[in-house]
């Protein structure tokens, strides 16, 4: 009897031992673990993507399936009905769950930059718009309007630029290319509203009302250019341009002379479309082009249309990329900087602003002499600003008995032609060194 009760007793205790509750599929209890584990990572990364304003679409379905998975691991019965259906089980429910939660959710519908240009186009060949993003134009034969409509809550450049192909054969008329700052733009897209602006063919600008939001520049804005310093030194670039990415060209390869002369005698072409298509090409084919492009400039130093491009297809590389600036500079020889220099004071307003931003960018001291004997030789005060501001970045990274010498240099009034330079607090102030 004694061992019996002993038995009984021993029976009673692992009676009254708890047990770990198996669940009714019968899974291995690491699998229910690893389940409910698996099912919360994608529930909390569901919500990640939602949180970060990414699709929704994904973020609803991460969360429905990390949901279910859940459930299934607990071997929950759930059950549920919407919209004269009914449904059993947790995938079931979790097809349900997302199901209502896209008839729910609003969804986002792209914001659209609207407007229209009026004025006159009649020796207008075509006109592009250009942010980070592409703005996409719709020219109105029958009227003197263009409309344009960019997709995105806000621009994304620094500046905007218009570029404006014609029907003009004379150079400097063939191309020019208008400049604005963005946040006089993102003011006028502010009231929600489609803009309209005004075109003068005549004043290369372009209005929205009394205010003039796109122009012709010819000389480098020294607060403006602040946001294209290129690292040297350890110092790191302040902003981003805009960026080759509005033009739909596929890139030329730099290593391919044969296309890119082909690109340059495209620059001669009649076609306006097939010189604007050259342009693009050879901004897009990188540093191991430059020899070839100034060449190409040497040799044709007056053919305005090359001159053009080269200049251009230079200044656009950096826009690009102005971390491309060590690597365009090795490329180039001493013998390129008179050219590069002289097209910076160049008589058309957009070769001479695309230079002196080129040269500006590029921070190579062996601009330095070429900018000082132009900017003495200058008898426009646009003109000599633009070398001295590339002076500045050019230089700036001398040693001090050499900047020194510089403002010493363009003080001397026996051989300089600029009244600008006589006062030297006025250079010093322009300079910053």
């Amino acid at each position: 009897m004694a061992e019996a009760g002993i038995e009984n007793g021993n029976d009673e205790a692992v009676a009254s031992k708890p047990k770990g509750l198996k669940p009714e599929n019968n899974f291995p209890e690491r699998y229910i673990i690893l389940g409910i584990g698996v099912g919360l990572f994608l529930v909390l990364l569901g919500t990640g993507i939602l949180l970060f304003g990414k699709n929704q679409v994904a973020s609803s379905l991460t969360i429905c399936v990390g949901f279910g998975l859940v459930l299934a691991a607990f071997g929950a019965k759930i059950a549920g009905s919407w919209a004269g259906w009914s449904v059993t089980g947790a995938g079931a429910m979790t097809v349900l769950l997302f199901i209502v939660l896209q008839q729910y959710t609003p969804v986002d519908e792209p914001e659209l930059m609207k407007g229209e240009i009026g004025g006159d186009f009649s020796r207008v060949a075509e006109i592009r718009i250009i942010d980070e993003e592409p703005m996409y134009i719709y020219r109105d034969t029958q009227v003197r309007r263009i409309k344009f409509l960019g997709v995105g809550k806000s621009l994304k450049s620094t500046r905007i630029r218009m570029q404006v192909d014609t029907t003009e054969k004379e150079a400097g008329k063939e191309f020019f290319e208008l400049t604005g700052d963005t946040e006089t733009i993102r003011g006028a897209f502010s009231q929600g509203k489609p803009v309209q602006w005004k075109f003068d063919y005549k004043a290369r600008q372009v209005k929205d009302g009394s205010v003039v939001i796109l122009s012709e520049l010819d000389g480098i804005d020294p607060v403006r250019s602040a946001d294209l310093d290129i690292p040297r030194a350890g110092i790191p670039v302040v902003g981003n341009w805009w960026s080759l990415n509005a033009f739909a060209q596929e890139p030329l390869p730099g290593g391919d002379p044969d296309r890119i002369r082909a690109a340059l005698e495209g620059l001669r072409a009649e076609d306006t479309y097939v010189r604007r298509n050259s342009r693009d090409l050879l901004a897009s084919a990188g540093e191991s082009a430059v020899p070839i492009l100034m060449a190409a400039l040497r040799g044709s130093e007056e053919d305005y249309r090359i001159k053009l491009g080269v200049i251009y297809a230079l200044a656009e590389m950096l826009r690009s990329d102005p971390k491309q600036a060590p690597a365009i500079s090795a490329q180039l020889q001493a013998e390129d900087f008179p050219f590069l220099v002289r097209a910076a004071a160049d008589q058309d307003r957009t070769i001479r602003y695309q230079a002196a931003e080129f040269l500006y960018m590029l921070q190579d001291r062996r601009a330095v002499q070429p900018s000082i004997d132009a900017a003495k030789e200058a008898t426009d005060e646009g003109v000599a600003n633009n070398q001295i501001l590339i002076l500045r970045q050019s230089g700036s990274y001398l040693p001090s008995s050499q900047k020194d010498d510089i403002v010493r240099q363009l003080n001397d009034p026996s051989g300089n032609l600029n009244k600008t330079f006589k006062d030297p607090s006025s250079l010093n102030r322009i300079l910053k060194w």
